[in-house]
């Protein structure tokens, strides 16, 4: 019986086969989450290491401004063509690659002797860590079933903030008690590396695949599907908007709130880390829950009423506690919107390089739109001297998540 079942498949024997979930994919995604966390470490930590940098390296308010946009602008540059064109290779051979590039690079951060060093060390560290995230998109359909797509990137935006809160809170902690900012990027250095041998030791393809696609398959030019589905630009725009107030709040809001509240740095990390909570609690529920009741728009729009709101009254805040009840709610609302957002290409069924293209234009307008965010505050508080000017104006940006979010095609029911 089973020798006859196997050359001769029933329509029963093929949905279990599609259904079938293999075990080994959180294998998978446990050691590109790893990678994730200390990605985000990096990257999210800049912010509440300025004041420190400001004293030690004698940073100016203008290249506070590029050392916030250098990461989002390596973002930018690299997000669409590492999704066009790298996305033809093994994706497990440039995780690797990629990996290994980014802890050089955050060595490089280690033996910095000035600012313009940490900023170039920066920005190769984002070009290569954007690289990892789009090889990592291939990753979700070539190893779940589709009914799992919105779990996973919820998961996967969960991870990324669990980085952040450390980033947030805990670095400049460890910073001050180490006494030397240059140790933490050394040992998260060494990390990656060991992390990219960890990686391809035990990295693998799924057996038999179980229908699902190869990723590697041959569809022509993937940019194309742009074309095709015009839907995609809106899901792309829609967070241009909050990325502006996000790259400037990620940059500005701890230098301002230790002089509006008179707090230490340390005191404003953990304010930040209070955001962060709000942004894994919002990630990790986003997805899931929009499956359950087979919607997404509301997930978008709705945070684009109630975001500027929030974003504009915390900037006013002079109250410790108000503070951070304002930016656990930012950090829920801001961050509920990006695990639905990238799940709309997958229920729409698009080929794996053609949902990477799809969430490449996501992360290239996305950091570009966090550029422009962060050197408008910082030029606007080195030409006037004040931070709440530049922030109260950006405030507003996240708007753009209801204009697009109404007119976005609903496809929770897509996928069952």
């Amino acid at each position: 019986m089973a020798h006859r079942s196997t050359e001769h498949p029933t329509e029963n024997d093929r949905k279990d086969a599609l259904d079938k979930q293999p075990g080994y994919a959180w294998v998978i995604m446990s050691m590109l989450w790893s990678m994730d966390i200390i990605n985000v470490i990096i990257f999210s930590s800049v912010g509440v290491l300025i004041p420190i940098w400001r004293e030690d390296l004698g940073v100016t308010p203008l290249q506070a401004g590029l050392l916030g946009s250098a990461g989002f602008l390596g973002f930018g540059l690299m997000a669409l063509p590492s999704s066009i064109w790298l996305t033809r290779y093994n994706p497990a051979i440039v995780t690797f690659v990629c990996v290994s590039f980014m802890g050089v690079a955050s060595l490089l951060h280690s033996i910095a002797t000035n600012v313009y060093i940490i900023i170039a060390a920066r920005f190769i560290f984002v070009l290569m860590s954007v690289s990892r995230i789009q090889m990592q998109v291939l990753f979700i359909p070539l190893w779940f079933v589709s009914r799992l797509y919105a779990t996973v990137n919820s998961l996967d935006f969960t991870v990324r903030h669990v980085g952040q809160t450390v980033g947030f809170a805990l670095v400049p902690i460890v910073v001050i008690a180490l006494g030397n900012w240059r140790i933490f990027y050394a040992v998260l250095g060494i990390s990656l590396l060991i992390l990219a041998i960890i990686w391809i030791v035990f990295q693998k393809r799924p057996e038999g695949q179980s229908g699902i696609e190869d990723a590697s398959a041959n569809i022509g030019n993937p940019i194309r599907v742009l074309i095709t589905h015009k839907s995609l630009w809106l899901v792309s725009f829609a967070q241009s908007g909050a990325a502006i107030t996000f790259g400037a709040m990620l940059t500005f809001y701890p230098s301002f709130v230790i002089y509006r509240l008179g707090i230490s740095v340390t005191t404003a990390g953990i304010m930040m880390g209070v955001f962060s909570i709000g942004s894994i609690f919002g990630s990790m529920v986003s997805g899931p829950m929009s499956q359950f009741i087979g919607l997404r728009k509301p997930f978008v729009w709705l945070p684009g009423i109630l975001l500027p709101i929030a974003y504009f009254v915390l900037i006013q805040s002079q109250s410790f506690m108000l503070s951070c009840v304002l930016l656990f709610l930012a950090g829920v609302l801001a961050m509920a919107v990006p695990p639905v957002l990238a799940t709309i290409p997958l229920d729409m069924r698009l080929h794996p390089r053609q949902v990477a293209v799809s969430l490449g234009l996501t992360r290239t307008l996305f950091p570009v739109s966090a550029t422009l965010g962060t050197m408008f505050v910082g030029i606007v508080q080195q030409n006037t001297e004040s931070l709440l000017l530049g922030l109260a104006i950006v405030s507003p940006m996240p708007i753009t998540l209801f204009l697009c979010g109404i007119m976005l095609p609903e496809t929770g029911k897509n996928i069952s």
